[in-house]
C-alpha cells in the first residue's frame, strides 16, 4: 500500500518533485497507517493469547509447555495445499459385535375337570412353570446376527430359538433351529391371546427345526421357504435323522388407511423315509399341566405329510380378528390317504389402557399400555373371545374330534410384565380316549398366568 503512494508522489507527470503541501500530505497519511496496523497488532497479541489460555486449559491444571501450544495453535491455521504425503490411520472403529441378554418367565395354573368316569390322575388342579428361557442375541457385523436360547423349566436344557442370519437389502437366510409356518405358530408365545396355541398346531406337530430358510420382504410382501430336518431334542435322541420338510409361506399385508391387513397361506411337506414308520396326531385341551388327550389317532403308518393352511388377520385400532385352517394328508402305504384339519377363529378388543395388538412381519406382536402402573396408570386390559375345532378323524383314523369355546382376559401393567385368565369348554365327540365307556362329552378348563421377560 505504501509504494503505490511512494510512486505517485515521485512520478507525477510534468513535475520532477512533489510540491511541499503534496509532500506533507503523504505524511500524514503515513502516519494514519502506521497508528492502524499499530491497533491491528494489538488485537493479534490479544486473540494470541486468549487461545494459548484455552489450550493450556484442555492440557489439564497444569497446563502446557509452549512449544505444545504453539503446535496447537499452528494445527488451528489454515495450510497451503502441499504434495501428498503419508497420513496416519484413523483410530480403529468401534467393534460391530453385539451382545443382548433376552429371557422370559411364564408360571402358568390350571383346572381340568375330569370327564366322569376317566380316572387319568393329571386332571384337576396344577401348576408349572411352563416356560424359563434364557439367551442372548445380537449382530455380529457385515449383515450377520445370532440368537442363542434355551428353556430351563424342567431341569434339562432345552434348545428353542438357536440360529445364525445373514440379512441383505429384503433378502434374509437363516441357518439354525427355527420356525416359518403359520400365522398362529410364529406369534411369540409372550404375545398369544390364550395359554396355548390353537390345537391344531400342537396335533401336527409345528415346532422349531433344524434347517436353512431364506425370506423376502417387500413392502406389503413376505415370501419364505426352506428345508428343515427334525428338533433338536428328537435330534439329539437319534430320532428321525433321515427325514426332511419342506416349508414355505406367503404373506400380503396391505394397511388400508387405519386398519392392518394380513392373508396368508402356508405349505408343508415332510418324507419320513425309512427311520420313521408311523406318526401319531394328538393334543393337550389348552393346558399343559395335564398329560391326558381327549382326541388322540394313536401311532399309524405312514410314509409323507403334505399340509397347507389358510391366514386372516384385521386389526383396526383396539380391535383385531383372526382366523386360520389347517389341512394335513398323510400318504400311508398301501392305504388311503387321510386328511385331517384343524382352525380357529378370533376377535380381540383392548377395552382400556392399551395401544391396541401390534403386528410386525408377518406376525402378531404385545400390546403395550399407554399409561402402566409405573406412570400412575391402570395398564392395559383386553379380552378375547375364541372357537378351535381339530378333526382327527378320516380314511379308518378314529382319533376324535374337539372343539373349544375360549375367552381370556389380559393385562399389562407395565410393559413386559402380563397377567392372563383364559377359560374354555371343550367337547369330544367320536373319540378313542374314553370316559366310563363314552366316546362323547365335555370338560371345563380353567387356567391363569404370570409372565415376565426381558
Amino acid at each position: 500500500m505504501l509504494f503505490p503512494l511512494f510512486a505517485a508522489a515521485l512520478f507525477v507527470p510534468g513535475q520532477a518533485v512533489a510540491a511541499p503541501d503534496e509532500a506533507a500530505a503523504l505524511r500524514a497519511e503515513i502516519a494514519r497507517m502506521r497508528a492502524h496496523l499499530d491497533q491491528l497488532e494489538t488485537r493479534l497479541d490479544a486473540v494470541e493469547a486468549a487461545e494459548g489460555s484455552d489450550v493450556a486449559e484442555r492440557h489439564g491444571p497444569e497446563g502446557a509447555d509452549a512449544e505444545s501450544i504453539e503446535r496447537e495453535q499452528r494445527a488451528d491455521l489454515p495450510v497451503a495445499a502441499d504434495p501428498p504425503q503419508s497420513v496416519a490411520a484413523p483410530p480403529a472403529a468401534a467393534s460391530s459385535v453385539t451382545i443382548k441378554p433376552r429371557g422370559r418367565l411364564q408360571i402358568d395354573s390350571n383346572v381340568v375337570s375330569r370327564p366322569a368316569g376317566m380316572t387319568a390322575p393329571t386332571l384337576g388342579w396344577a401348576s408349572d412353570v411352563r416356560r424359563a428361557y434364557l439367551g442372548v442375541d445380537g449382530k455380529l457385523g457385515g449383515g450377520f446376527g445370532y440368537r442363542l436360547e434355551a428353556d430351563v423349566a424342567t431341569g434339562d436344557v432345552q434348545f428353542t430359538d438357536a440360529w445364525l442370519t445373514y440379512a441383505s437389502g429384503p433378502f434374509t437366510l437363516t441357518l439354525g433351529h427355527h420356525r416359518i409356518t403359520s400365522l398362529e405358530d410364529v406369534t411369540s408365545d409372550l404375545d398369544t391371546s390364550m395359554l396355548e396355541r390353537a390345537a391344531f398346531t400342537q396335533a401336527f406337530g409345528m415346532e422349531r427345526r433344524l434347517g436353512f430358510s431364506a425370506s423376502y420382504s417387500a413392502g406389503a410382501m413376505l415370501l419364505s421357504a426352506g428345508v428343515f430336518a427334525d428338533d433338536l431334542d428328537t435330534l439329539g435322541d437319534g430320532g428321525s435323522a433321515n427325514s426332511y420338510s419342506l416349508d414355505g409361506r406367503l404373506v400380503y399385508m396391505p394397511k388400508l388407511g387405519d386398519t392392518q391387513f394380513h392373508l396368508g397361506g402356508s405349505l408343508h411337506h415332510r418324507e419320513l423315509n425309512d427311520l420313521t414308520t408311523t406318526l401319531r396326531y394328538r393334543t393337550r385341551p389348552g393346558a399343559r399341566t395335564t398329560e391326558v388327550r381327549f382326541v388322540d389317532t394313536g401311532a399309524f403308518s405312514a410314509t409323507a405329510e403334505t399340509g397347507y393352511g389358510l391366514e386372516f388377520a384385521a386389526i383396526h385400532g383396539p380391535v383385531h380378528v383372526a382366523a386360520e385352517s389347517f389341512w394335513q394328508r398323510v400318504a400311508r402305504p398301501g392305504l388311503p390317504a387321510p386328511t385331517f384339519s384343524g382352525g380357529y377363529g378370533e376377535i380381540g378388543y383392548v377395552f382400556a389402557g392399551g395401544s391396541g395388538r401390534s403386528y410386525k412381519k408377518g406376525t402378531f406382536g404385545s400390546i403395550k399400555p399407554t399409561r402402566g402402573l409405573d406412570k400412575g396408570g391402570a395398564g392395559a386390559w383386553q379380552i378375547n373371545l375364541r372357537y378351535d375345532w381339530l378333526d382327527l378323524a378320516d380314511k379308518g383314523i378314529a382319533g376324535g374330534r374337539q372343539q373349544m369355546f375360549g375367552a381370556s382376559l389380559m393385562w399389562v401393567p407395565v410393559e413386559h410384565v402380563k397377567f392372563l385368565a383364559n377359560y374354555l369348554r371343550v367337547q369330544v365327540r367320536d373319540t378313542p380316549v374314553l370316559a366310563g365307556g363314552r366316546s362323547d362329552y365335555e370338560t371345563d378348563v380353567f387356567g391363569l398366568r404370570a409372565q415376565y421377560d426381558f
